[in-house]
Parts: structure tokens; C-alpha cells; sequence
């Protein structure tokens, strides 16, 4: 908090005491605890460099594979679903080709985010080139 809780309770001291007479010195009060908390600010900010200077940090594990591995999962679940929810509502009904080809558009959303996950686990020059490509021609169709 940073002095906050000083400065606050130096600044609820009463200006008069319970018998009227004037408080001793309120000034010299939220002058101390100003000054206390501006050097406490100031030395943590000079000596905490000094005392940190030799620390050297551990790397933290990555847990990108888990994270692709768990992503990779919820998209084969979700493909697996569209598959079901498609032959459901598609059942006996005149128009059971606009159910197919919306559904493969959707799952070919995620089987491209399989195989972009699938391929950033390899990380390969030619996938970053690749990557690269789709990107700068996502943008022109944007700009358009």
C-alpha cells in the first residue's frame, strides 16, 4: 500500500481534543509520516537493486505442450459433436445438404486449428513462413 494506511490514519487526528483545547502539533504529525513514508519509498528503491543484483531467477516450466495437447482435445470434442448435432438435425429432412455443408465449414475450422497446433509443436522454418503467408494475405482481405 505504500503508506497509504500511515497517511490515513496520521490524517484522522482530530484538530481539537474532547475538551476543545487545539491538538498538539497535527503538522508535525503528517510531516513525520510524509517523511517516513517518502525515505521508506526512496531506500527500498535504491538498496532492492543492490540486494537483488546476483539473484538469478529459475525458468519456469512451459506448459505449452499441455496447453496445445488440451486444445488439440477440445477441438477433436467439438468436431465430434457437430458430427453428431449435424446427423440429428438433418434427419429426415428435405434440406439435409445445407446441414452437411454448414457443418463441414465448422469443422474444418477446427481441424485447421488441429493442424496449426499440430504443426507449432514441430515449429519448423517452413511453418513460421507458412504462418507468416496466411497472415499477410488475412490482411489484404481485411483491407479490402
Amino acid at each position: 500500500m505504500r503508506g497509504a494506511s500511515t497517511l490515513a490514519g496520521v490524517l484522522t487526528i482530530p484538530l481539537t481534543l474532547a475538551d476543545g483545547t487545539p491538538f498538539p502539533a497535527p503538522d508535525l504529525a503528517i510531516f513525520l509520516a510524509s517523511g517516513v513514508i517518502i525515505l521508506s519509498l526512496v531506500l527500498a528503491s535504491i538498496r532492492l537493486p543492490l540486494l537483488l543484483r546476483g539473484l538469478v531467477m529459475l525458468a519456469e516450466p512451459s506448459r505449452k505442450a499441455e496447453e496445445d495437447e488440451a486444445r488439440v482435445a477440445a477441438a477433436q470434442a467439438a468436431i465430434s459433436a457437430i458430427e453428431n448435432a449435424q446427423h440429428r438435425l438433418a434427419q429426415e429432412r428435405h434440406d439435409a445438404d445445407i446441414y452437411a455443408a454448414a457443418s463441414a465449414r465448422i469443422m474444418d475450422l477446427y481441424r485447421e486449428r488441429i493442424d496449426s497446433r499440430l504443426q507449432q509443436s514441430g515449429d519448423t522454418r517452413e511453418t513460421r513462413r507458412y504462418a507468416l503467408v496466411e497472415r499477410d494475405l488475412r490482411l489484404a482481405g481485411l483491407k479490402a
